[in-house]
């Protein structure tokens, strides 16, 4: 569990953590926040989204996070021993797809999709695993076959509903860290990520589950909880290790539970995750196996935990090992807490010269659905301005080479014009430039010693390329850039040349089509004008009417040159327009051209009249006769609209009228029509709707008083289409005769009202229906009989 808040530290790095005194907007802060996608938390947040909206959704997930501020997304790709991504050890995840195992369809590996976004916008992206929790919760979903609790049953430990993975076997150590470095290898990742989970939680507290595994496996430890402890830190020195052999530029940081042991510092009281847990970070610290820490520090200030203590403890301890302090905060809670709380962490963090940033659990709930204002003072406060990744100093202190042919012009992967410069050679060291740091400035003569006010930090990118970003002045010429380029370590080069850029308002667009005054459009058209230069992107207006006093569309911030439209009347005349946009203002208006549609107007429909009763089971529906159509789209729907779900008709006829098949009584149904031709569709009329009658055309047989009930044998039986069903009353009652397929699923209503008692008999025709057993049931008050009839067409 995990949240954001912000750092301190400035400048370069040298043999040890260099520390800063910037108490507020500090060039270089770690402002990460937590993505989980177990139980769909943050992402995805169904199972069942298609392929396309997941990446919808977590491109504008991204898009938000980077708005606020943050540079670092710790993304959960592990959840459960499964996979958010394309792995050749274990399923994939059912918090992706629904179905554990099941690959997305159409197919794409989120990780790497994540990975390329969030380097898109200038962000670092963290996976973020589970190493040990295998189930979350036994028998909530069905287990893929390939799951490593069904193929090694032996390396689980159950408490209740949960199954973890046993960290004193050396499998479950060999195979997690095949897993991670699996990842290493294959994706651009930059930092490895566990959180708190190691040994379990109360109440699902280890007793002697692992008591074969201790014998076997006790390494010479007397004591058991020590034992534990060494089999999560060996587990820890592997996985450092492994990846510094890999690739040594991607970080390794863990968030455990934020308290160490009681009473560490004084006054701070709560779960022992020490003794509890078998967690020791001071040991992962003193072996400097890690490159991180993120303490979870879920409380306010006061009390037993107490964050005005806990976070000074922390960063002590943690600078006093050459390693990075990031806080682990607790955005969730902030509804719980005093108003300013979370801003008074930050701004405690940052008086703090050993605390270099902030982590917020969790993306959705703390951070975008802003409690209390929290997002909006991040974004307009203490992350108004970007912040480069602080320098880890012990993995790499070589800077890049600058950035060369700094210019302004026209942007080859998205549209408009924008800064653009060449991507640099290689380091001393081999390294490459990985991200960019945008400066700005209104002065041209700039010094390097500028770039450490971090109000001229002005956007950080994963491109070599940076659109300008809005809500700047950028008319008046006394905007300056300069670039930067950052390695993986965000060692940071010196500076580009200066450019100034001076943004003027495009010029009208050439628009091109439909063609001033063209005919017989169809129903859906679309609308294409030119690329202005220095355009960012257009409006586009349709209107009834020549004065655009009446607007069909008036779509502002179209990237693309063209727009499909629909929605349309039939055989109407429309007038357009386009605008062209970019950070300097909008346009005059292009030329206004006509076009008229060539599809028929929608029919008038007559009968049943709207909102009428009692109407016959097989209505005739009648409509007028619409000019220039050839055919009609008729569509009737058991209910108060026309929806796909609820469809029963829907077919295209010739003709203007219509005989429904047998509909059921005492329902309502709703109906329209639509006319077709060449050029189109109408689109449905206004609806209609109307009410059945109460029961079919019932007889009585004779004038008799029946003794018993009775429900007879249709006849004939096998039928086709039609059949007769007799049945006897021998009391008043309400009375019900329905009949089902064999799924058991209602294909007609026959009877449904008050009887009075007697011999009936009632005609059901399965016109409509195809060959197959079908059961006819009839209730009335408590009696209840079925009989089974065959139809054979």
């Amino acid at each position: 569990m995990r949240k954001i808040v912000h750092l301190v530290i400035t400048l370069f790095i040298v043999n040890s953590i260099t520390i800063s005194t910037q108490a507020q907007n500090p060039k270089r802060e770690f402002r990460g926040v937590w993505v989980a996608s177990v139980t769909n938390l943050d992402w995805p947040t169904s199972p069942y989204l298609s392929t396309e909206a997941q990446k919808t959704q977590l491109i504008e997930l991204f898009d938000d996070l980077k708005e606020t501020g943050f540079n670092v997304i710790i993304f959960q790709v592990r959840p459960e021993c499964d996979a958010l991504y394309n792995s050749p050890f274990e399923p994939w995840s059912y918090w992706l797809t629904g179905n554990q195992g099941a690959a997305p369809n159409p197919y794409y590996d989120p990780l790497e999709f994540a990975v390329e976004e969030a380097h898109k916008r200038g962000m670092e992206l963290h996976a973020w695993f589970n190493p040990y929790r295998a189930v979350y919760n036994v028998g909530s979903y069905q287990i893929s076959s390939n799951h490593v609790t069904e193929k090694h049953p032996e390396w689980v430990l159950t408490f209740g509903n949960l199954k973890i993975l046993n960290p004193g076997l050396p499998d479950v150590r060999d195979y997690n860290t095949e897993i991670i470095m699996d990842v290493v290898r294959r994706y651009d990742i930059d930092g490895i990520h566990f959180d708190d989970y190691f040994y379990p939680y109360p109440p699902n507290q280890i007793t002697n589950q692992d008591a074969s595994t201790y014998s076997e496996f006790s390494r010479g430890f007397t004591n058991l909880g020590d034992w534990r402890r060494d089999n999560v830190n060996i587990f820890i020195n592997q996985v450092y290790g492994s990846i510094q052999l890999e690739k040594p530029w991607v970080k390794f940081g863990i968030s455990p539970f934020g308290i160490w042991k009681p009473n560490y510092p004084t006054g701070i009281s709560g779960l022992d995750a020490y003794k509890e847990l078998y967690a020791d970070p001071m040991a992962w610290l003193q072996h400097q196996s890690i490159d991180y820490m993120t303490p979870q520090l879920y409380w306010p200030h006061g009390g037993g935990q107490d964050y005005g203590k806990l976070m000074p403890w922390w960063a002590d301890s943690i600078y006093a090992h050459d390693r990075h302090f990031y806080p682990g905060q607790a955005a969730y809670r902030i509804p719980n807490w005093a108003d300013s709380e979370a801003q008074r962490q930050i701004r405690a963090n940052r008086k703090n010269p050993k605390t270099l940033g902030s982590v917020f659990f969790r993306a959705r709930v703390g951070i975008l659905d802003n409690p209390k204002g929290f997002a909006d003072s991040l974004k307009n406060d203490f992350y108004k301005n970007p912040a480069l990744i602080p320098v880890m100093d012990w993995k790499d202190q070589v800077s890049p080479n600058p950035v060369t042919n700094l210019k302004y012009g026209k942007l080859a992967d998205i549209r408009g014009d924008g800064l653009l410069w060449d991507v640099p050679a290689s380091a001393a060291d081999g390294d490459s430039a990985s991200m960019y740091a945008v400066y700005k400035f209104d002065f041209p003569s700039v010094q390097q010693s500028d770039l450490e006010n971090s109000s001229n930090l002005n956007n950080i990118v994963g491109t070599n390329y940076s659109a300008l970003k809005a809500g700047e002045d950028l008319t008046t010429g006394q905007s300056y850039f300069a670039v930067t380029a950052l390695d993986r370590n965000y060692n940071e080069s010196s500076m580009s040349q200066v450019v100034q850029v001076q943004v003027q308002t495009p010029a009208v667009p050439v628009i091109f089509s439909p063609v001033n005054f063209a005919l017989n459009q169809k129903d859906t058209i679309v609308f294409t004008w030119e690329d202005t230069p220095h355009s960012n992107f257009n409006r586009l207006q349709i209107a009834s009417d020549e004065n655009f006093s009446n607007l069909l569309v008036n779509q502002n911030s179209i990237v693309d040159t063209f727009k499909s439209v629909t929605g349309f009347k039939g055989l109407s005349t429309y007038y357009w327009r386009v605008t062209a946009s970019n950070l300097a203002g909008e346009s005059d208006y292009s030329e206004v051209r006509s076009f008229t549609t060539g599809f028929p107007i929608a029919p008038i429909l007559i009968s049943p009249i709207d909102k009428k009763l009692d109407v016959e089971l097989t209505p005739q529906l009648v409509w007028n006769t619409t000019e220039f159509a050839d055919q009609y789209r008729v569509q009737v729907a058991e209910g108060l609209s026309i929806e796909p779900e609820i469809i029963i008709i829907d077919t295209i006829i010739s003709d203007t009228t219509f005989i429904t098949h047998e509909l059921n009584v005492n329902k309502i149904y709703t109906w329209s029509v639509g006319a077709i031709n060449e050029f189109g569709f109408s689109g449905l009329a206004d609806v209609f709707k109307f009410k059945t009658q109460t029961t079919t055309d019932i007889e009585t047989t004779d004038n008799s008083i029946p003794i018993n009930y009775a429900l007879e044998q249709n006849y004939p039986n096998p039928f086709n289409p039609s059949t007769t069903i007799t049945f006897a009353l021998p009391e008043s009652g309400f009375t019900v005769l329905r009949v089902f397929n064999i799924l058991g699923q209602q294909v007609k209503e026959l009877v449904n009202k008050n009887l009075n008692p007697g011999n009936y008999s009632v005609e059901f025709n399965a016109g409509n229906l195809p060959s197959g057993m079908y059961v006819y049931v009839l209730q009335s008050g408590s009696q209840l009989f079925s009989k089974k009839m065959m139809l054979i067409k």
